[in-house]
């Protein structure tokens, strides 16, 4: 049985219907701070009692930590718990505001709704082939390394000695040796 036969068992098995759901669209005020960071809020605009977020790479909504933050175009937000408590408004003539109103961008984006519906053998099949893909990765990663193991295999491998050489002995005439010579003399030749 391949893994794909009991993957749609499973999915049978435990009634499971992959289906996506549409999501609704969501309209968020966008602006950008000093820093040329990005937040937004799900408001219309940035106002007092807004909650305002950072969105990471993952696309996960973070609230913004408490504290006083400069918009590019010099307006000043009090964030608290991550909701806006107050709206400075620039020190700039009204006018030069009014322009980069524009550059910050507070018009709402619209998120597109996905209404594509997968079937279990499509999704079974992308499972298929994720697997698939990843067996084919798996496998020349084996081939490398067993093609390393055979490459060191073949290399000699340096000669080690681990045997001391005895030391060359020179015979000595105990007979004309005094008995401490002879001790030492004899000594010296089993400590060699």
């Amino acid at each position: 049985m391949t893994l794909k036969e009991r993957i749609s068992e499973l999915f049978d098995k435990y009634s499971v219907q992959l289906e996506v759901e549409e999501k609704q669209e969501v309209k968020f005020a966008v602006a950008t701070l000093d820093s040329g960071q990005e937040i937004q809020t799900e408001a219309d605009s940035f106002a007092v009692g807004a909650s305002v977020f950072v969105v990471n790479d993952e696309g996960e909504q973070i609230p913004l930590p408490d504290g006083d933050y400069t918009l590019a175009d010099g307006s000043m937000l009090v964030v608290a718990e991550g909701a806006i408590t107050e709206v400075k408004e620039a020190e700039a003539a009204v006018e030069a505001e009014e322009d980069k109103e524009e550059e910050m961008s507070e018009e709402p984006k619209e998120v597109e709704a996905s209404s594509e519906v997968l079937t279990r053998e499509e999704v079974a099949g992308m499972i298929a082939e994720a697997i698939e893909a990843t067996k084919a990765e798996f496998s020349s990663q084996i081939e490398e390394r067993d093609a390393k193991i055979t490459e060191l295999s073949k290399q000699a491998a340096p000669a080690i000695s681990r045997v001391k050489q005895p030391k060359k002995v020179e015979k000595v005439d105990l007979s004309k040796l005094t008995v401490k010579e002879r001790v030492r003399a004899l000594s010296n030749q089993f400590n060699s």
